[in-house]
């Protein structure tokens, strides 16, 4: 009897460990996703090479950065460019060179496979899933939901600034190319899919660096991450100055010189009303690579 008794108190007391370690294990895997998940960037221009730690915002943006820390963990941005420098920023996260060492800007700018990328092979969707193409939900796409207020978002949360060094969404769809598809956020997952427009949910993998404080685009992108601390606020200067400076050396000795070189290409978008449209990029003449992209913190 005694022994009987000694053997289910030792089970028992086995279970109670066992419980409190999937508890304790429980508890540590929540803790690390944070709040603010962090990323380094490392950028390289002119044979410099500048390092720019990100603070995301999971909350309220949590569709959004789950998206994109998705796509880091797969190394999709690793050896990619910066493909069209506008005004107020830089859009990089869609293509990279054949040869990215001596790579011509206008003939060897090469899309990225982001659809391959992001599919199973049995044609399933790798990535959380925010966008569908019917209102069932038997249509999953591999864009993502648009955290945007002109795309009926809504939070109490006042955003990230879109000021200089700020990391957004970006997309080159416009209003033309297919009129709805439907959408969800994965914390409602008892919510009705809604209808909205196609142009508003059409991210894949695209983002831009603001390199000027703007509020102009704060309604139409997802503006979800910021430069972490001074050292990358320091290190996204001098990327930006060293820009600055090269262009002005080059101007010294030929006025009309341009940073820049237009270069037209077609996006192929299955989703679109012609499965392709076109669109204009500013292609820098010195390449900014994205050498790298990595999770610091979750």
């Amino acid at each position: 009897m005694a022994k009987t008794i000694g053997a289910k108190i030792a089970k028992l007391f086995s279970i109670l460990v066992a419980a409190a370690v999937l508890f304790t294990c429980t508890l540590m895997f929540a803790a690390c996703e944070s709040k603010y998940p962090e990323i380094e960037m490392k950028i390289s221009f002119n044979g410099e090479t500048y390092t720019l730690t990100y603070k995301l915002y999971r909350s309220p943006y949590e569709q959004t950065v789950e998206h994109y820390l998705e796509l880091i963990d797969m190394g999709y941005f690793d050896n990619t460019v910066i493909h069209d420098y506008q005004d107020d920023r830089m859009v990089g996260g869609g293509y990279t060179y054949e040869d990215i060492e001596n790579g011509d800007i206008t003939d060897d700018l090469t899309a990225l496979d982001y659809d391959a990328a992001t599919h199973n092979e049995d044609g399933s969707v790798k990535i959380p899933v925010s966008v569908w193409e019917d209102s069932a939900g038997t249509q999953a796409t591999n864009r993502l939901y648009g955290e945007i207020e002109s795309n009926g978002f809504r939070t109490n949360f006042s955003g990230v600034e879109n000021q200089t060094g700020a990391i957004g969404t970006y997309s080159y769809v416009s209003g033309n190319e297919k009129s709805s598809v439907y959408v969800k956020r994965t914390n409602d997952p008892d919510g009705e899919r809604a209808e909205r427009e196609y142009y508003n949910n059409s991210v894949t993998s695209m983002f831009y660096l603001a390199t000027g404080d703007s509020a102009a685009s704060d309604s139409s992108f997802c503006v979800f991450g910021e430069l972490a601390n001074s050292d990358s606020v320091t290190a996204f200067s001098d990327l930006t100055t060293a820009i600055s400076d090269y262009i002005t050396a080059q101007q010294e000795s030929n006025d009309s010189y341009s940073f820049t070189e237009t270069v037209e290409k077609t996006i192929e978008d299955d989703m679109a009303s012609e499965s392709q449209y076109d669109v204009t990029f500013n292609v820098p003449k010195v390449k900014i690579v994205i050498l790298s992209v990595e999770v610091t913190k979750y």
